[in-house]
């Protein structure tokens, strides 16, 4: 059968490439698929490990041997991640054009240039603007836009197969730092970025070319790549209903949530009152048990709905909350925070694009994906600034219930959120009996 003129797998696939992949699934489905998962999943481990955590792995060493201030420093990831939200409604736009195989593969190539340029920065302002083009290219090939490819080709299979790429890529940080703190001791932090740029643009960025196009090829409920005019059609749609805006505000109250908690989390516990290697030490737990969350959410995908688990897992960062709260009493609660924390956040970055699509459908995906990752990522942008203020106001007396507040938020809003679903549901039944 001849493919349709709007099917996605035709863009970015030359007839010869298009062929062999074709060729390749219609003999192996069943291995094609999961090859394709791993090459995605291997593709964003290596991309995260260098354009995002490369950063923190080289913070201290850039502050000792450059002498610049931590804040001067810290301005390039900020710039990074806010030049990334910015552009997320593009990215989105390219998605649902048909070409999102290019975005990620590219962008992944893109950084890697860009980190190699790192390399040669020598004064903090040209390191800042480094870091803006890096926030480019994260937001063409990290999560945010990998997750939108995967929910427009996988239809219902989406969570499965986003569980999957972040069960793997959630190792991207214990790659990242071991192996950046290595290059750096033999190589200096300039041949560790170039190191870590050369294995994103000959590794990262090919996995994910071959990974995506064998999950086009493959795809048997994509959505087609929609003109211009459908698209925005779409997305006007979408952004004139409650669910889209309840869904901006449940998801960028996480996103706040988590990185006020996270980025004071060492300076919050040892003014509570444990010691610096205590401080540590829990605070070591979340990145672990964010995994352990996505295995949890794994081997329940076929008890649980997406809804419920999301209201599951903000009622998780709200109970950690208050287990910081408390957490002077016994070590035993604050690493009942970490762990809850980890776990339920964990879970969060992967229930966002399923519910979003449960609610808004797949049509327009990418747009809508897009512009809802705006304030996702720009919550998660300022939230050291403003926990630092809260800090500054009320000391991290006042940082822990706030950010519970703010969790509480997100809880109230996608609570909104079923229950609109709900009515849904009920008005659909009901024309269904008249």
């Amino acid at each position: 059968m001849d493919a349709s003129p709007n099917d996605p797998n035709e863009k970015g696939l030359s007839t010869t490439g298009k062929g062999l992949l074709k060729r390749s699934v219609e003999r192996r489905p069943f291995a094609s698929h999961h090859a394709a998962v791993f090459m995605i999943a291997a593709g964003q481990t290596l991309v995260w490990a260098g354009l995002y955590y490369s950063f923190a792995a080289l913070l201290l060493t850039w502050e000792r041997e450059l002498g610049w201030t931590k804040s001067a420093l810290t301005l390039g990831l900020v710039a990074a991640v806010l030049v990334s939200a910015l552009a997320s409604p593009t990215s989105g736009r390219i998605i649902d054009a048909g070409f999102g195989r290019h975005l990620l593969a590219l962008g992944a190539l893109g950084g890697a240039i860009a980190l190699a340029l790192l390399s040669t920065a020598e004064s903090p302002l040209v390191f800042i603007l480094i870091w803006a083009v890096i926030g480019l290219a994260q937001a063409a090939c990290l999560y945010e836009p990998c997750f939108a490819f995967i929910t427009r080709t996988s239809g219902s299979q989406a969570r499965k197969v986003i569980t999957r790429v972040t069960l793997v890529a959630g190792f991207a940080s214990p790659i990242a730092f071991p192996s950046a703190a290595l290059l750096a001791h033999s190589l200096g932090w300039q041949g560790a970025l170039q190191v870590m740029a050369l294995v994103v643009a000959f590794v990262g960025a090919p996995l994910l070319w071959f990974g995506a196009g064998l999950l086009e090829a493959g795809a048997t409920e994509a959505v087609p790549a929609e003109r211009g005019s459908e698209n925005r059609a779409a997305l006007l749609a979408a952004i004139r209903g409650a669910p889209f805006w309840l869904i901006a505000v449940a998801f960028s109250a996480m996103a706040l949530n988590h990185g006020i908690l996270i980025n004071h989390i060492i300076p919050l516990l040892v003014e509570t009152g444990f010691s610096d290697a205590a401080a540590v030490t829990v605070a070591s737990v979340v990145g672990p048990m964010q995994v352990a969350g996505r295995v949890a959410l794994m081997l329940s995908e076929r008890r649980l709905g997406s809804l419920s688990l999301t209201i599951l897992a903000f009622s998780g960062v709200a109970l950690a909350a208050l287990f910081l709260m408390l957490a002077s009493v016994s070590i035993v609660l604050a690493f009942a925070f970490a762990a809850t924390q980890g776990a339920a956040y964990g879970v969060i970055s992967i229930l966002k694009p399923v519910v979003t699509a449960d609610f808004l459908g797949r049509t327009a995906f990418g747009s809508i994906a897009g512009w809802l990752a705006l304030p996702y990522l720009a919550c998660y942008a300022i939230a050291p600034f403003v926990g630092a203020l809260l800090w500054e106001i009320g000391g991290y007396a006042l940082v822990i219930p706030a950010a519970g507040g703010i969790a509480l938020l997100g809880i109230a809003a996608v609570s909104l959120l079923a229950l609109a679903g709900r009515r849904a549901v009920g008005k659909e039944a009901a024309g269904t009996e008249d």
